[in-house]
């Protein structure tokens, strides 16, 4: 593979959209940074003598045709949108590596037997619309235009009324992927955790992602002076938010070791004066784990402790589900084609799952699916310090051009 073009690509995407002041990435899901990284892709693409289009979605899509047309694709990628000054690898990853599979089967003239196609997905952090993975979920069926219509955005914009006026013509080229329509869907990624680093390894090959259901918690209290209202009389929507907020994190760790986390990650407090006692506050809520039912028992006992304590304090609540996703388990078959490839490369691996979510998960459903990981320094993601080495950015994509290389066999037969 050619290192040094992988690398020359992530300094060109990510000076689209630096902040100058602390070095994070701002690529939100349909800012202009994001859409001219989009653009810039799908010209390399082309480049790389890709068939390349825009779905309805704005997810690129770029095809690299087989000997034999006909049989189903193997389709890698990732994300090109990032968090609120983000990290330069998160999701970035995955898309430039899956171009660089291709420029390393044109360099080195190998003709697949299956199609090749490669995504860069919108819209996959849950940042702007509190929705994650929304580009793969519209890309899969998982969500339709109609649906769209009723997605809001933080300042109250209309998912659809964002999409529609991107659109392309995809001179009839079909866009969304069907059940059994694919061979395999392959992901590479920056695990966004300390695992891989702690143990000292380069790769993770991952079993297992964990999914997150959302809530959004709006608290009311009444808003009185500072000064002049006496303790025992107030009706303090901040103190209540704050014990609940305490016990969510109580129940992640109780439940940790059947995989659970929980977050409280967005607080916003009214009227948001020293002088003022918060009348109202909102939080937002991220339970996830890789056992649905497990999930589901602590948002019921979440459940019972927002109501415990806004009796107790005398607030009311209102709790708005903004909707859930299935964890998911991935295909062990291309999981062992990653493991030989990383024993034929003499790589460091382990299996592991994965606690963050991806577009990888959306595909679980319609066609065998897996993902490889490769460390990032402290397990830092959506954040600046985000850091990989280039190292472990080859060894990630070689791993990623072996496992393809097989997938794209027509005799590589691939079963639960």
């Amino acid at each position: 593979m050619n290192l040094q073009n992988v690398i020359e690509n992530f300094q060109t995407f990510n000076n689209f959209a630096r902040n100058p002041n602390n070095g994070g990435i701002n690529r939100i899901a349909f800012s202009h940074p994001e859409r001219v990284a989009a653009l810039r892709f799908s010209m390399l693409c082309q480049k790389a003598g890709l068939d390349v289009y825009f779905d309805f979605f704005g997810n690129v899509i770029a095809r690299r045709e087989g000997k034999n047309p006909s049989l189903k694709p193997v389709v890698l990628g990732s994300h090109i949108d990032t968090v609120k000054d983000g990290g330069q690898y998160d999701g970035l990853l995955g898309v430039l590596g899956a171009l660089e599979v291709v420029e390393h089967l044109n360099e080195h003239h190998i003709e697949t037997d299956h199609p090749i196609i490669i995504i860069a997905f919108a819209c996959e952090e849950s940042t702007r619309f509190n929705e994650a993975t929304l580009g793969s979920k519209y890309l899969t069926g998982k969500m339709t235009k109609e649906d769209m219509k009723s997605i809001k955005d933080n300042d109250g914009h209309v998912l659809y009324d964002i999409v529609a006026p991107l659109a392309q013509d995809m001179h009839g080229k079909a866009a969304l992927f069907e059940r059994n329509k694919i061979k395999a869907f392959l992901e590479l990624h920056i695990e966004q955790g300390p695992i891989l680093e702690n143990n000292q390894k380069d790769i993770g090959i991952v079993t297992d992602i964990a999914a997150p259901h959302r809530f959004k918690l709006k608290i009311q209290g009444v808003t009185s002076h500072s000064g002049s209202t006496p303790m025992p009389m107030r009706t303090d929507a901040l103190t209540t938010a704050s014990e609940i907020i305490l016990k969510i994190e109580a129940l992640g760790r109780a439940y940790h070791d059947k995989g659970i986390v929980t977050t409280v990650g967005y607080a916003s407090v009214y009227p948001n004066t020293m002088n003022a006692i918060p009348g109202e506050v909102t939080l937002l809520i991220d339970i996830r784990g890789k056992d649905e039912g497990v999930r589901e028992t602590v948002v019921k006992e979440m459940q019972q402790h927002i109501d415990t304590i806004t009796n107790h304090r005398q607030t009311s609540y209102d709790l708005e589900d903004l909707g859930q996703d299935q964890p998911r388990r991935f295909n062990q078959t291309i999981a062992k084609i990653s493991e030989q490839s990383c024993n034929t490369l003499g790589y460091h691996y382990r299996y592991m799952y994965s606690g963050a979510g991806h577009d990888a998960m959306n595909f679980a459903p319609i066609c065998p699916t897996s993902m490889i990981f490769i460390p990032c320094k402290n397990g830092i993601s959506h954040s600046p310090k985000e850091s990989v080495t280039d190292k472990e950015i080859e060894k990630g994509i070689n791993v990623l051009i072996e496992t393809t290389i097989e997938l794209a066999k027509i005799d590589t037969t691939l079963e639960a």
